[in-house]
């Protein structure tokens, strides 16, 4: 009998120091993960402060006032003339033997470009 207590309390020592062990453990881990849940927090406090603050510049940068102001100041745009204006019908939508279908609407372009000069021209002359 003497055997089997002592095989008892071994047993019972065993399980005391596993239990201490895996709650030391378990205790470990919840304090690692608790470390990080608030890392994570921060860093989502962070992000959301980021988020508000580049929301402000965007708005900032897209105000109308703000891009008109740019606008006039480094695009020099003018209103187009009819002289710019081709029609439709005069591109091309066929190929020709060796050429691009771009390469034939540059040329088209170019004719248009230089006959609207030349009216534009005949226009001036006949003032």
């Amino acid at each position: 009998m003497n055997i089997n207590k002592l095989a008892k309390n071994a047993l019972c020592m065993v399980l005391i120091i596993f239990s201490v062990t895996v709650s030391t453990h378990i205790k470990n881990s919840v304090y690692r993960l608790e470390n990080e849940l608030k890392q994570l927090e921060l860093q989502n406090k962070e992000d959301a402060q980021n988020i508000h603050v580049l929301n402000a510049e965007w708005s900032n940068l897209n105000n109308p006032a703000r891009l008109r102001a740019l606008a006039k100041k480094h695009i020099a745009l003018k209103p187009v003339k009819a002289e710019q204006i081709i029609n439709y019908s005069a591109l091309p939508f066929e190929y020709e033997a060796g050429e691009s279908q771009r390469d034939i609407a540059r040329k088209h372009i170019a004719v248009m470009a230089q006959s609207n000069k030349n009216l534009k021209k005949m226009a001036n002359a006949s003032r």
